[in-house]
């Protein structure tokens, strides 16, 4: 079921009041039935819930086999096996499809012919989550860095459990599991600070971001038939859009998490206040990134360690660049995707190669004098960056095609006028009362953010504040809110 459905809502209340009637032992043991009911609400979910099932089992047995285990064979044995069998489990379902038609095109560049196999696969949703947050348990019990999870209800709910398991954020066993034996107890303040997060996501997807999206839209579904300046737009909007929809969505996870009981990582921390590449990505879907740091790019710099001079750099940025391809891909199987994975890695190792450099002109530029206006430059240039790897992100997800993106938008601009543009922004869904709307959606999400984690800060505010901004938030949604007709974005992958 979608988070911004009424069924989910109704779901939601039902399991949050229930949790707190049974006594806190039982409470993981609820918890998994309801994170399974949660799963088994869409059919194609249904069908595969062996997956989620093996996946927990595989992972679980090879888990309890590392920590028993001392000879470095069996316990690689154990390592490999857990990986081969959760990421084939990823592979099938999601890959195959796409590594058959690449097979299918290398073997045409000989001159030779295959037919590729199509199996109609549907990969269940939150694969990519649930199978990346139990591999990277086993990884970690291997290397020592958690023990062994001997309660197999605690574990199979940190893998299922269904606030993050459809989008994030992608757990870690340390910081998730030992609160399945010591849950919060029932505080009005913390379910308060709960709640507001759920509206706080509501608000920032409903409201702001769908809002966006009708634009978007109709623009990147139909690109050869716009126009320079609403192809520049619709680009521009969509990184903001794209921002707005998955922290949203993180937020709400979060903040439903909380009233539960329990912590979730943080996915989001302002990433578009950034000023550097490097800074972004420290900012952007924290948990993914740092899942690729500690389980890809720390292994690949250990064993590439001690290369002398220039070697030994080029090898560094490798590192860096490798993890966003693979990042891409597991977006989805689409070459849009690892195309923008390309170009972010891109522009990560040229922001790291020359920031010495960067940091020696930035003292001489006269325009960075003034502090506010370096900061403005610098966070505009990234946020570009950002947008022109975003477009071929964009194109994948509506199914078009990025050079017909990139083309148009040089077409269009003789005869420009704004009377036109904002008639043609209104004929696109996006009117001038839903730009006034969108900027002051904007601007309040940046100014409450720029604060702190929005649960603590409205915790602190005044009685009249707090509950001004509730009904604020509320009536926005109920009058401005774009109802049933998009589920969240990283629900697909």
């Amino acid at each position: 079921m979608d988070f911004n459905s009424l069924i989910f809502l109704g779901f939601f209340c039902g399991a949050a009041v229930l949790t707190y009637c049974f006594p806190r032992k039982l409470k993981p043991l609820f918890l998994l039935a309801a994170s399974y009911a949660f799963y088994l609400y869409k059919p194609e979910n249904a069908r595969l819930v062996l997956l989620l099932i093996s996946s927990t089992i595989i992972t679980y047995c090879c888990g309890l086999a590392l920590g028993r285990l001392k000879n470095k064979w069996p316990r690689l044995f154990c390592l490999w096996a857990s990986l081969l069998c959760c990421g084939g489990f990823l592979f099938f379902f999601k890959y195959f499809g796409f590594f058959s038609d690449i097979w299918k095109d290398l073997v045409g560049i000989f001159g030779g012919t295959v037919t590729p196999v199509k199996l109609d696969l549907i990969a269940p949703l939150g694969l990519s989550y649930f199978t990346f947050q139990s591999l990277g348990y086993v990884i970690d019990v291997y290397l020592g860095h958690v023990k062994p999870v001997k309660n197999f209800i605690h574990y199979a709910l940190f893998v299922s459990f269904f606030p993050c398991i459809f989008t994030g954020p992608i757990e870690r066993a340390e910081h998730l599991i030992p609160q399945f034996s010591h849950p919060h107890r029932f505080n009005y303040s913390r379910m308060a600070g709960g709640a507001f997060r759920m509206l706080w996501g509501y608000f920032k997807k409903m409201v702001l971001a769908d809002t966006i999206g009708e634009f978007v839209y109709s623009v990147y579904s139909a690109p050869e038939k716009s126009l320079g300046p609403y192809l520049v737009i619709a680009s521009l909007l969509f990184s903001y859009q794209i921002y707005l929809d998955f922290s949203g969505c993180c937020d709400i996870a979060i903040g439903g998490a909380r009233i539960l009981g329990f912590d979730l990582l943080e996915n989001f921390e302002r990433p578009f206040a950034s000023r550097t590449y490097t800074e972004l990505w420290n900012r952007w879907h924290i948990s993914l990134t740092s899942w690729f740091r500690d389980y890809i790019f720390t292994p690949l710099s250990f064993f590439n360690r001690g290369l002398p001079g220039v070697w030994g750099k080029l090898q560094g940025w490798f590192n860096v660049f490798i993890i966003f391809p693979i990042s891409g891909l597991w977006h989805g199987a689409n070459w849009g995707y690892v195309v923008w994975g390309v170009f972010n890695g891109l522009f990560l190792v040229i922001g790291k190669a020359t920031a010495k450099k960067r940091r020696k002109l930035a003292k001489k530029n006269p325009l960075y004098r003034w502090k506010w206006l370096q900061n403005f430059i610098q966070r505009s240039w990234v946020y570009f960056l950002f947008t022109f790897c975003i477009v071929f992100f964009a194109a994948a997800l509506y199914g078009s095609s990025a050079s017909d993106v990139f083309s148009g938008m040089f077409t269009g601009w003789a005869g420009f006028s704004w009377a036109g543009l904002l008639a043609g922004i209104a004929s696109r869904g996006l009117s001038l009362g839903a730009i006034g709307l969108l900027a002051a959606g904007c601007t309040l999400v940046e100014l409450i953010e720029w604060r702190g984690p929005v649960a603590v800060w409205i915790r602190k505010r005044s009685f009249g504040v707090r509950w001004l901004l509730y009904y604020l938030l509320a009536l926005a949604i109920l009058f401005f809110g774009v109802f049933g007709k998009s589920a969240f974005i990283y629900q697909n992958y």
